[in-house]
């Protein structure tokens, strides 16, 4: 089993510190993951493990706001357009022109921004549960592609997408519910899925009417056993210290800039939004909250802005490669042997390197 190796960097940029794990021979060619909410680089272990094992230098850095990375209780830290620049100076820290970039959650909002801006450093990209031309450009490029079916526009007028709302309406009700009882919400939040969640509303859907999540500052956190998890002790552990650490602060900053980022990627990208590198979509079918399996109207604007776009789907709930870790492996193995061949690790690929 590959090993995982904590390193640290200082963006020039920002003075600020940067933690990332690596594993895997650091001359052959890169795949850089990026975590999302409320996550830390560990949450990729199992692909680290096996691209790392496969013979692919592998980087997953802690998002900021999480794990050794820096926080700030500045929302304006987070914004896209402040934290791009600092994932292309992770590229350059490690000695690479370009790399394979795989995104989660939050961690598509950096991913669909630098392939939207820096189309030059993607070797090719992988976005899991959050498609492209969504997240990433705020809240109203999301809200139009809701199933309304499931969340009719009179009564859920921000169907799934609630929550949302109430981080921008009451930031810190939020931080204060999940700092609550951080421990069992981690269990909570990473608990398993069921198969009737693709077709059920979210409970995401009452969040303002609740006054947070689940029943609000009224909910009592379940002691859920840890087998009824997608994690094991290890990483139960690490995002318990992470948060404890940290606190909730930074991480629901991330939801704080939807006009900024709209703005960046509007008027800041490059080719009109368009991907021309090969695009690889993994859709989490038992997710609640990002529903795309069975709500093609969520995907519509990435397969008009991507020429070379492949998708999949997996039969997990949101944290697909924790539940179903060699499904989501496999299937970006054979995305990369058909799309990106000359990625693959071999002595030909030493010239990637700088």
């Amino acid at each position: 089993m590959a090993v995982l190796s904590p390193n640290t960097f200082t963006s020039k940029s920002t003075g600020k510190q940067h933690f990332y794990l690596t594993a895997g021979p650091s001359n052959e060619p890169l795949i850089i993951f990026l975590h999302g909410w409320p996550g830390i680089a560990l949450t990729w272990k199992y692909q680290l493990q096996a691209f790392a094992g496969l013979g692919f230098y592998v980087v997953a850095p802690d998002m900021p706001g999480y794990g050794q990375t820096w926080t700030s209780k500045d929302p304006g830290e987070f914004a896209l357009e402040k934290l791009v620049p600092q994932y292309l100076e992770l590229l350059e820290h490690v000695g690479r022109k370009e790399a394979i970039w795989c995104g989660h959650d939050w961690g598509c909002g950096p991913l669909w921004a630098i392939a939207n801006h820096h189309p030059e450093v993607c070797k090719a990209v992988v976005g899991m549960s959050v498609p492209y031309r969504t997240l990433e450009l705020g809240l109203d490029y999301m809200i139009p592609y809701l199933d309304r079916e499931l969340y009719p526009e009179d009564e859920f007028p921000y169907g799934q997408f609630d929550y949302q709302v109430f981080y921008q309406e009451n930031p810190e009700a939020a931080t204060r519910q999940f700092e609550s009882d951080i421990p069992n919400y981690v269990r909570l939040l990473f608990s398993k899925g069921q198969e009737k969640g693709s077709r059920e509303r979210s409970f995401t859907t009452n969040t303002r009417k609740n006054g947070g999540w689940f029943d609000g500052p009224n909910t009592v956190v379940p002691d859920i056993p840890l087998e009824m998890t997608v994690i094991d002790e290890e990483l139960r552990s690490e995002l318990v210290a992470s948060l404890t650490k940290n606190g909730f602060h930074g991480a629901t900053n991330w939801y704080l800039n939807h006009p900024a980022n709209e703005k960046y990627g509007l008027e800041k990208g490059v080719n009109n939004g368009v991907l021309k590198m090969p695009v690889l979509f993994i859709h989490t079918e038992y997710d609640t909250i990002c529903q795309t399996a069975h709500n093609p109207r969520a995907g519509l604007q990435m397969r008009e802005h991507c020429e070379n776009l492949s998708e999949f789907v997996i039969k997990a709930a949101h944290w697909g490669m924790l539940e179903c870790p060699d499904k989501t492996n496999a299937g970006m193995v054979q995305w990369i042997l058909e799309k990106v061949r000359d990625w693959w690790p071999g002595p030909e690929s030493r010239a990637n390197v700088l």
